[in-house]
């Protein structure tokens, strides 16, 4: 499918065939002798191609279609193609392209091609032509068109034409009508106006309006009526005025319009008129107004529909039932409307005549009988008959008051009125009345001891209806309901009141005079009391219980007191605790008693206080235990209240403090054995107890391990004192050896510190046991020159002889670093015999003059190298 279609759009020319109609125009014109007449037309070309080319235009008189040439030919008035126009003929406007089209492929061109003629003759009448050329550029033959238009020429000028074509309006619905007439010349001047009812209602606009194009081209004058119709526009007028220049109506177009409406003016007619009597003929007729007429009708009585579907409903014999409100609905095409309301009204006698009382009434109530019943017109009389007795009462209502017995019975009312009279059926009226009196005993003889049986009895007389129940006061308040004339209950404190019995019913009640009942009673309530209020503490005296009690029925009792179940020597409302002691803690009761019985008060518990007593420190588990062992010691005490802090004391020093009545001591050692005491303290008192001794012994494993302990010391010490001789032995032996000569390794450097401070030195120093110095002198070799001197001070010798026997042989070196003792020989490098180090070099410091290099300070060096 889609194929074919762009098969066609290929085909030169055939985009043509979509194109809109190529003119638009009028094919009939009308314009008045001497007019200036104005022949629209529009063109509208759709070509295939890029490019748009305008197109060619001449407007004929008269054309023939000439075979030979193959185009029309006439009298020529116009042509944009060769400039020539006549002199009374022109072409308003030339083409004048539109815009290319969105496409690349088509385009559009449209323009007014429109003729004007001016002076319009009687022989101007008759038919003209407009050829219409195009070149395309698919196609080579190019595209032309021709359009015929009838020119009419009367003596009047045209009147104007009404749109739409005649139809039927409708009220309420929004309407729209035109008015136009043909494009006239530019020059000329005409307006169009509206006259009539239609154009003059609230809301009606007039606005420029033009035309649908079947109707007439766009450039018509037009304008438009819209307006809002309603019945009474209906078969009115409505013109279109044709004015000129001047503003003088020249020619005009009157239409009559039809409004359809809805009904309207609904009415209901009666015949005869209401009201009627029951069994007349009555018909009712329902009119109205409405466009079309109404076809349809529909009747209700009182908003009940009825099966009647005609303008008239007939009731051949009117009844009670077809009295009341009647509405008729009528019905078009428009709408439906109902009638406003019409009431019939059918006299009839009376009818359900009835009595109407409030039954049973009691006695002195006010009561009122209403006598009832259907009637039209009104029943104005009534009669009152009792029992067949007819009474003095001639009104509706009738009322008794205050009511008695006697006015109970059968009652009948009779109604007229002017139509006639009817009686209601018999209406019985009962009348209640209360028990006439009461009569109260007792079946027991009065008083009663409480905990046995009560028994009243009630007597009533006659009453209407019966009582079912009898109601039991107690103080004048209920107590019971029985349904028999006897009431019995157990004697108790609480029931001994003033009682009475009431017979009631719906009418009212009785009430018999009262009755006390005495009930004897031991006392209610018994409780004690103390005095001093608050805490007891022993020796804080004297305390004072006192027993009460309540009511008791007779009054007269004793009293007695108990502890711990025992009876107590002691009588009466006091018992004395003189100290008070911590034996009398305990609970006490006091009983009270009367002829009736004896009651006792709630147990009262007595809780002496006293400070701690007894204080004992019992250890676990014992007084004698062995080291590592964890022992707990006990605080026994005996004090009200329980001490609440616990201290613990060791040969009388504090241990600490503690809540608790015991004390843990983890692991003893034998340092913790001594004296041990507790002190217990409470809110009264602190106390101590005796000291307690505990002794912790040795266990056996520490013993042994102790034992072979000390064998080891001693052992040790043994072998200890054997190392300190073999070190002092070998440290004589060094000694020894020091003394016969120092041994230097050949190693290197080493230096020599003299221990101990010597005095300036002499040519020959004295020997001395304890400060002397091992070696006398510094002796250069011989031949060696002159002594080098070194950086810092340091003097070169060849040889350092030993001055021997010097030094013991048991003392130590007075130089470090030069070991003491002999010295094998053979270990000797680089010297003799004598002890002579060869290449020795010995600082000086501080620096020293020739002289006292010589021999006068070399005693004083401090240090000294040896170099080797």
């Amino acid at each position: 499918m889609w194929f074919f279609i762009c098969i066609f759009f290929l085909i030169p020319g055939a985009a043509l065939a979509v194109c809109p109609k190529p003119v638009t125009g009028p094919e009939e014109v009308v314009a008045g002798l001497g007019s200036c007449v104005l022949i629209p037309c529009r063109y509208n070309l759709c070509q295939v191609g890029t490019s748009t080319r305008l197109p060619a235009l001449r407007w004929l008189q008269k054309p023939v279609y000439d075979h030979d040439r193959r185009d029309y030919v006439g009298g020529l008035l116009a042509s944009t193609a060769t400039g020539a126009t006549s002199s009374r003929a022109r072409i308003r406007l030339a083409a004048s392209p539109r815009p290319h089209a969105p496409t690349a492929t088509t385009a559009y061109a449209e323009g007014d091609c429109s003729l004007v003629l001016s002076h319009v003759r009687a022989e101007d009448a008759g038919e003209y032509g407009l050829r219409l050329e195009a070149n395309s550029s698919r196609s080579r033959h190019g595209l032309r068109w021709f359009h015929k238009v009838v020119l009419n020429v009367t003596d009047a000028p045209p009147a104007p034409h009404l749109w739409p074509d005649p139809q039927p309006l409708v009220e309420g619905r929004m309407t729209t009508l035109g008015c136009w007439v043909p494009p006239v010349c530019p020059e000329d001047t005409v307006t169009l106006a509206w006259d009539g009812p239609a154009s003059k209602v609230a809301g009606a606009k007039v606005q420029a309006w033009t035309p649908p194009d079947h109707a007439m081209v766009p450039s018509a004058i037009g304008i438009s009526l819209d307006f809002n119709p309603t019945w009474y526009h209906d078969k009115s007028n409505l013109s279109c005025l044709l004015r000129g220049a001047d503003g003088k109506t020249v020619a005009q177009a009157t239409r009559q319009l039809q409004v359809h409406y809805a009904p309207r003016d609904v009415r209901v007619e009666v015949m005869p008129a209401s009201p009627v009597r029951e069994g007349w003929e009555v018909t009712l007729s329902c009119h109205d107004s409405a466009n079309p007429p109404s076809s349809v009708y529909s009747w209700s009585l009182n908003g009940l529909r009825l099966s009647s579907s005609t303008d008239k409903l007939l009731l051949r014999s009117a009844q009670v039932h077809d009295g009341g409100t009647y509405h008729c609905r009528a019905t078009n095409a428009v709408g439906s409307v109902e009638s406003h309301p019409t009431d019939l009204e059918v006299y009839y006698a009376p009818r359900d005549v009835r009595v109407e009382v409030t039954s049973p009434v009691c006695e002195g109530k006010e009561v009122t009988l209403k006598c009832r019943d259907s009637a039209n017109p009104p029943s104005h009389t009534y009669a009152w008959i009792l029992e067949g007795q007819i009474l003095p009462h001639s009104s509706a209502q009738f009322r008794l008051w205050p009511v008695r017995e006697v006015d109970g019975g059968s009652y009948r009312c009779q109604a007229t009125n002017d139509i006639g009279t009817a009686d209601s059926p018999p209406t019985f009226l009962e009348v209640y009345y209360q028990p006439r009196n009461a009569t109260l005993t007792v079946l027991n003889p009065l008083p009663v001891l409480a905990g046995t049986r009560v028994s009243l009895h009630c007597e009533l007389g006659p009453a209407h209806p019966p009582p079912s129940a009898i109601l039991w006061l107690r103080n004048d308040r209920h107590q019971a309901s029985t349904t028999g004339p006897i009431f019995s209950f157990t004697a108790e404190p609480t029931r001994a009141s003033t009682y009475r019995c009431v017979g009631q019913n719906v009418a009212g009640f009785t009430q018999s005079p009262p009755l006390a009942v005495i009930v004897w009673y031991p006392p209610q309530a018994v409780w004690m009391r103390q005095s001093p209020r608050g805490e007891l503490v022993a020796g804080r005296g004297p305390v004072w219980l006192h027993c009460e009690a309540g009511v008791a029925e007779p009054p007269l009792y004793n009293i007695s007191w108990f502890k711990g179940g025992q009876r107590l020597p002691a009588s009466g409302p006091r018992l004395l605790l003189p100290g008070p002691e911590p034996t009398d803690s305990g609970t006490y009761i006091c009983e009270v008693r009367n002829v009736a019985g004896a009651a006792r008060s709630a147990p009262t518990t007595l809780n002496i206080l006293f400070g701690p007593r007894s204080v004992e420190l019992v250890p676990d588990p014992g007084e004698e235990v062995y080291e590592m062992t964890s022992v707990v010691l006990h605080c026994r005490v005996s004090a009200q209240p329980l001490p609440d802090v616990f201290e613990w004391f060791r040969d009388g020093r504090t241990l600490g403090r503690a809540s608790k009545d015991r004390w843990v001591l983890s692991a003893v050692g034998i340092q913790e054995s001594g004296r041990y005491r507790c002190r217990a303290t409470n809110s009264i008192t602190s106390a101590d107890s005796p000291d307690v001794t505990i002794t912790v012994y040795y266990t056996r494993a520490t013993i042994l391990r102790k034992t072979f302990l000390g064998l080891g010391v001693g052992l040790g010490s043994l072998l200890l004192l054997g190392a300190l001789g073999c070190f002092l032995r070998r440290r004589w032996q060094r000694q020894m050896a020091a003394d016969e000569e120092p041994v230097v390794e050949p190693s290197g450097t080493f230096f020599l510190r003299n221990k101990k401070p010597q005095p300036p030195a002499s040519p020959q120093p004295p020997h001395s046991a304890d400060d002397t110095i091992s070696y006398s002198s510094l002796v250069s070799p011989p031949g060696s020159g002159p002594v080098p001197r070194v950086q810092g001070d340091t003097v070169v010798y060849s040889v350092l002889k030993r001055n021997d026997g010097a030094a013991k042989a048991t003392e130590g070196p007075d130089y470090e670093n030069v070991p003491s003792g002999p010295r094998s020989r053979a270990g000797d490098r680089d010297g003799d015999r004598d002890g002579t180090l060869l290449y020795a070099a010995l600082a000086l410091s501080p620096p020293v003059t020739a002289q006292e290099h010589a021999g006068g300070m070399e005693d004083a060096v401090e240090y000294a190298a040896l170099r080797h």
